[in-house]
C-alpha cells in the first residue's frame, strides 16, 4: 500500500534568479551541471523559465552548487488550497502509438467504451467494471515487444490524446493478423466527447508527429527533445507536466 502525498510552490522569478546565480559562479556552465548531473540544454530550460515544474532536490542541489538561497519553505498543513494533488504516476511513461480507425471502421474513436464492450467474446477476454478496465491493444507488427511489462503508453487520435495505458503482459500474442498486448486503461475520459479533448501539443507542451501505429519513444522525435530534452530530469519533468494537464482535463 503506497501513501503520497505531493506539494508544489511557486518561487516567483526562479529562472532569473538561476540566470543571475549562474552568471555569478567562479565555475563554467558545464562545471556546474557535471555538478549537478544535468545537460546544459536542460539547464538552459530552466533559465528560460521552459520546464513547468523543477524536482525539489535538484533545486537544493542547485543552492548549494551555487551558494543560493531561494527560501524554499512547505507548509505542515495538509489542506493547502494553493498545493496540488497529483493524480496520476507516470513515471514509467516513454511510449505513444497512434491508435485512429481507418476511414471505412464504424467508430470515428478507437478504444472507446462502446468499441471496448463489443470486443469481448469468449476467445478475447475483456474486463470492464467498477472503474477497471482491460483489453488487447493491436500492433501491426512484432514492434509490439518493445514496451516492457509496466511501462506505460499514450494513446493518440484525431491530434488527441485519448487514453494512457499500462502494459500488464511480458510479450505479444497474435490473432487475426494483429500483435496483441493486454492492457490497463491508466487514463481516460470515457464520459465526454472526444472531440472536446483539448488538442495533443497543448497536453505534451509540444508537438509529435508519429505517423503509424507502432509504439514510439517520446525522445525518438526531434520536437520532444527540443522542448523537454532526452536525459532524466528532462523526462521527469514532461511527466509531471503531462500528469498535471491530463488531472485537468
Amino acid at each position: 500500500m503506497r501513501v503520497r502525498k505531493v506539494q508544489e510552490i511557486d518561487i516567483p522569478d526562479l529562472s532569473g534568479k538561476l540566470l543571475a546565480a549562474r552568471k555569478a559562479a567562479k565555475d563554467s556552465l558545464l562545471e556546474i551541471c557535471r555538478q549537478l548531473d544535468i545537460t546544459p540544454t536542460y539547464w538552459y530550460k530552466l533559465e528560460k523559465g521552459e520546464a513547468s515544474t523543477i524536482n525539489y532536490d535538484l533545486l537544493r542541489k542547485i543552492e548549494a552548487v551555487l551558494s543560493l538561497d531561494l527560501n524554499i519553505r512547505f507548509s505542515d498543513s495538509s489542506n493547502i488550497a494553493s498545493s496540488k494533488e497529483v493524480q496520476m504516476e507516470l513515471s514509467r511513461l516513454q511510449w505513444i502509438k497512434v491508435v485512429t480507425p481507418p476511414p471505412d471502421w464504424q467508430s470515428k474513436w478507437a478504444y472507446s467504451q462502446a468499441e471496448i464492450e463489443a470486443m469481448k467474446n469468449p476467445n478475447n477476454p475483456v474486463i470492464s467494471r467498477n472503474g477497471l478496465v482491460i483489453f488487447p491493444l493491436g500492433f501491426k507488427d512484432s514492434k509490439a515487444n518493445n514496451p516492457l511489462a509496466g511501462d506505460l503508453i499514450a494513446l493518440t487520435q484525431h491530434a488527441k490524446i485519448t487514453h494512457v495505458v499500462e502494459v500488464l503482459d511480458e510479450k505479444p500474442y497474435e490473432e487475426g493478423g494483429w500483435f496483441n498486448r493486454y492492457v490497463k486503461i491508466i487514463w481516460w475520459k470515457p464520459e465526454m466527447e472526444w472531440e472536446a479533448l483539448p488538442h495533443r501539443k497543448e497536453v505534451l507542451g509540444t508537438d509529435v508527429p508519429p505517423q503509424n501505429g507502432d509504439p514510439h519513444l517520446f525522445t525518438a522525435f526531434k520536437t520532444f527533445k527540443s522542448k523537454w530534452g532526452d536525459d532524466t530530469e528532462g523526462m521527469k519533468a514532461f511527466q509531471e507536466h503531462l500528469a498535471e494537464k491530463l488531472g485537468d482535463i
